[in-house]
């Protein structure tokens, strides 16, 4: 089997195991759902990911390094960071509505209270994700946009927070409504805590 297939066939397993998670949750996720959709035996399912919880890894690992790679490059753009960290909001809240089954791994027990592997994957590539949020909000705050008394720390914490809830809420409410429709209430929020009171845009 070429590489090029190899790659194919993984990625066509991580979109059924989201797809799976989005209508069963984590814990109605089998290898032979998962095998079933995406048209081989377990055996050759297994020769991809050995066991559910390696599915589990490396659909993880493909969404944060999938979020990751927009997210630096609308870091490297010129259009402020003002700019950058809303349009990055805007990006996370589609690419999440758009891969529905990540919000139920996210909260799964699979992720608090099972694999300890699984839990450091995210909390490794979470890190990388709010060091670049980070970085940008100090360049707000350097260039005046931002508050110069803002904790940055805290006020990363507070970006990711708002996602988080919108994201809960979205989850058990069935997806009934559009997590892109969040956007626009949260970056209020953000700009009414963040803001020095005297910039405009």
């Amino acid at each position: 089997m070429s590489k090029e297939t190899t790659e194919t066939r993984k990625k066509q397993i991580i979109e059924a195991v989201l797809d799976i998670a989005a209508e069963r949750g984590v814990s109605g996720l089998t290898t032979a759902e998962v095998a079933r959709r995406v048209g081989f035996s377990e055996a050759a399912l297994f020769r991809h990911f050995p066991s559910k919880m390696d599915m589990l890894k490396a659909t993880v690992t493909w969404v944060h390094e999938s979020l990751a790679a927009s997210v630096i490059s609308i870091s490297k753009k010129d259009i402020g960071p003002l700019t950058k960290l809303e349009e990055i909001l805007e990006f996370q809240l589609g690419f999440i509505e758009k891969n529905r089954g990540m919000s139920r791994i996210i909260f799964s027990d699979e992720l608090h209270t099972g694999n300890s592997e699984l839990r450091e994957t995210v909390r490794t590539l979470h890190r990388r994700y709010h060091e670049i949020i980070s970085f940008i909000i100090q360049e707000a705050v350097s260039i005046g946009i931002y508050r110069q008394d803002l904790e940055i720390e805290m006020a990363a914490r507070t970006f990711f927070g708002m996602i988080q809830t919108a994201v809960f809420n979205w989850s058990i409410s069935e997806f009934s409504f559009s997590l892109r429709d969040q956007f626009k209430p949260i970056s209020k929020f953000l700009r009414g805590c963040f803001l020095q009171k005297f910039y405009c845009r």
